[in-house]
């Protein structure tokens, strides 16, 4: 199941309160070894140490087209999946690197990280392996 970040939570409550919540023109996914939770912990996200060439990458633009529709999933909420594939650069670190989550950020460095959720399984970045999320293997889902 997916999590809205504090920074999305905050930006909820204002807009309740008529300040708008700007929709970036594009958003960025962030890989992690651990749980980065709702307050984006620093650390959690795959560091540029073990993998040099590491950066988020892009979902695509227009966003309208970079996830697909929402659905109705199993648990009884709704569901939307990355549309595009997202590849992220070849591991050119000395060791392998254990990815456990995904995030959603509005900029490829620093910027808000707006949800996070988990990997269907944990996957091992050998080095030189590439990780690449197919369409549907991201999935943010509400409940």
């Amino acid at each position: 199941m997916a999590a809205a970040s504090d920074f999305l939570e905050s930006a909820l409550l204002e807009h309740f309160r008529g300040t708008p919540l700007p929709l970036p023109p594009n958003f960025f996914i962030a890989l992690h070894t651990s749980d980065p939770t709702d307050a984006a912990l620093a650390g959690s996200e795959v560091s540029t140490g073990a993998w040099p060439s590491y950066e988020r990458q892009s979902v695509g633009t227009p966003l309208s087209s970079a996830w697909t529709a929402s659905v109705d999933e199993a648990g009884g909420g709704k569901q939307i999946t990355n549309a595009n594939t997202l590849n992220f650069p070849a591991n050119d670190g000395a060791g392998s690197v254990s990815v456990t989550h995904f995030s959603i950020w509005d900029a490829a460095t620093g910027g808000n990280m707006w949800a996070h959720a988990p990997l269907v399984a944990i996957k091992t970045i050998d080095p030189s392996d590439i990780f690449s999320a197919i369409p549907g293997s991201l999935r943010l889902i509400s409940r």
